[in-house]
């Protein structure tokens, strides 16, 4: 049965072990039942900036592997330009067991070579030219990919249920830009409100799914990447005015202009 069962501390009363125990546990249990089914990646927090040859990493949370991992002060590191890809990314440590308790660290890093999935999550990428300076704003959807002098988020995963997702920012981007566009499709109206509603966050089963019946393409192995490119192109296709749903008897798009 449902419960609960809250220490209290009066005076005059023996503190019990038992006591501690259950504030030690609860905010972990608390934690374990909410991202339960949740894949690896950033909860909140996280923004990226550049000023001046310095690369700041606002205070955020991240979640990998059953836990969660709290960054409580800005983090700054030195960011030259050197006209080449590089990647800003966190390094999950082995845990170390010290007396009473249990640590698990993590290096930020900024280097030239891709993220190790095994043990390292991407937060950006970016290609910073020499007398450029890096924008950590961005224009529209495409602007999220543009290659020089601009903080690509693509391919940071974001924590959601059933899986890493796409940043809510970006798909915040996509909804707004077609609900200007003044879709006719339903589908795109309802896809874009209910994202908005939910300031972005959109697991990457629904963007998957959307994107499939959208464009008649199968997404189902799709990443960050497949599902980044597969909005865009929606995008693209909704401002052509053309509209394309499902697969036809034949396996092939349907392809309707309106």
């Amino acid at each position: 049965m449902f419960q609960y069962d809250y220490p209290q501390f009066e005076k005059k009363r023996l503190l019990r072990v038992e006591m501690l125990d259950k504030l030690r546990d609860y905010p972990k249990n608390f934690i374990d039942l909410s991202f339960q089914g949740f894949g690896d990646g950033v909860v909140s927090g996280c923004q990226i900036t550049w000023d001046d040859g310095r690369l700041t990493i606002s205070p955020g949370m991240i979640y990998r592997k059953g836990s969660l991992y709290f960054m409580e002060q800005p983090y700054v590191l030195e960011c030259k330009a050197e006209d080449r890809v590089r990647y800003l990314k966190v390094q999950f440590l082995a845990e170390v067991r010290e007396a009473g308790k249990i640590v698990g660290n993590t290096r930020i890093l900024l280097e030239d070579k891709k993220p190790d999935p095994a043990c390292e999550i991407e937060l950006c990428r970016f290609r910073l030219q020499e007398g450029a300076r890096l924008r950590d704003s961005h224009e529209n959807l495409e602007d999220y990919s543009t290659e020089y002098d601009t903080i690509n988020l693509v391919h940071q995963p974001y924590a959601a249920a059933g899986g890493s997702t796409l940043n809510p920012q970006i798909v915040r981007q996509f909804s707004k830009e077609m609900m200007r566009s003044r879709p006719s499709d339903p589908l795109d109206a309802s896809f874009s409100m209910t994202a908005l509603s939910s300031h972005g966050l959109v697991t990457a089963d629904c963007l998957r799914e959307y994107l499939s019946a959208r464009q008649g393409e199968d997404y189902e192995n799709k990443g960050n990447a497949g599902i980044y490119r597969g909005l865009l192109e929606t995008l693209k296709n909704q401002r052509n005015g053309e509209t394309r749903r499902g697969l036809s008897s034949q396996g092939k798009r349907s392809v309707m202009l309106l």
